[in-house]
């Protein structure tokens, strides 16, 4: 699978008006722990709440229309499947939705809203994962895989291309990782347009198979536990952990209760609501695991559930 700089700049053109160039906020109280200007991007603020709908738009906009009458079909925790459901309701085709049993309810009644149907299956990503080759088999739908899929990971590259060109005086990124769509093809746009500035993924310690991945130069296993960032959760490929290794300067791991604080700054400072997923970068800086220099921040989704979301912010604690 190859990605080049002008697939990112072609998605930006196919999507364009389907999705919004999120806004890009300095932060000033982290500038000032961190010693250099903090710039916060805000797909928090993008349609369905996460910059998932990107890749989804441009992976339903290439599709041909045999593959649109079919229908198409998604495995997802939740937000790529309000992405996958979006685009498809826009390109009128119909779209079902494989998710864990454990998915957030809000993610899921999301989902139904848009139009596409749920099956729920498995207790995680993974087990809801390697159900989509027999769904796709019985329904004959296409599949939109939320990571390795080229043209959604174009579509999420869109993301580093809009931080490229407002702000190329940036030093470093910072970028969400799950299955590495995002973080690679950000990585693809920043660094055609800033050959040296570094891009770094984000994981939590209950989820790192990127982390133990790239710190062994491939993909190996790991032991999964209960995450707050929950659109983090699951594992990647070897495929994606090779374009992490060419893309990617570096993953960071931070801790739950790091991802927690982070989710509570971002709301008592800026007022942004931020998911656990979401606020992992703004935890590796609060935890002063990225280097010096000027710094952006992809604050990448705020889809959490309401009672779980007020529970973290009364917790105890500055931040």
């Amino acid at each position: 699978m190859r990605i080049l700089p002008g697939d990112v700049v072609a998605a930006r053109q196919r999507i364009a008006g389907a999705v919004w160039a999120t806004p890009l906020l300095p932060e000033p109280g982290l500038a000032g722990s961190h010693g250099a200007p903090v710039w916060l991007k805000l797909e928090c603020w993008q349609r369905t709440g996460s910059f998932k709908v990107r890749g989804a738009m441009n992976a339903v906009r290439l599709l041909d229309g045999e593959s649109l009458r079919r229908g198409v079909l998604a495995v997802s925790a939740g937000n790529h499947a309000q992405g996958v459901a979006l685009a498809a309701q826009e390109a009128g085709a119909s779209a079902l939705i494989v998710m864990p049993e454990t998915a957030s309810r809000v993610k899921v009644e999301a989902v139904r809203q848009l139009g596409a149907e749920v099956r729920l299956i498995g207790r995680d990503y993974d087990e809801a994962e390697a159900a989509w080759p027999a769904v796709a088999e019985e329904t004959g739908r296409t599949l939109i895989h939320p990571f390795m899929d080229p043209g959604v990971i174009a579509g999420q590259g869109t993301v580093g291309l809009e931080i490229a060109l407002e702000r190329p005086s940036l030093r470093q990124v910072l970028i969400p990782a799950g299955g590495g769509g995002l973080s690679v093809g950000s990585a693809i746009a920043l660094k055609a347009l800033m050959p040296d500035v570094r891009v770094y993924g984000v994981q939590t310690e209950a989820s790192a198979p990127l982390v133990a991945s790239y710190k062994a130069g491939r993909h190996v296993a790991v032991t999964y536990g209960p995450s707050i960032a929950d659109g983090l959760h699951g594992d990647t490929t070897d495929e994606m952990v090779e374009l992490a290794l060419s893309h990617l300067d570096g993953v960071f791991e931070v801790s739950e209760a790091a991802v927690r604080r982070a989710m509570r700054y971002l709301f008592r400072t800026q007022r942004i609501v931020a998911e656990g997923s979401g606020a992992v970068g703004v935890a590796a800086l609060l935890e002063g695991i990225a280097p010096a220099g000027e710094t952006a921040v992809v604050v990448s989704g705020r889809n959490i559930a309401p009672e779980l979301y007020q529970s973290i912010l009364a917790e105890e604690g500055t931040a």
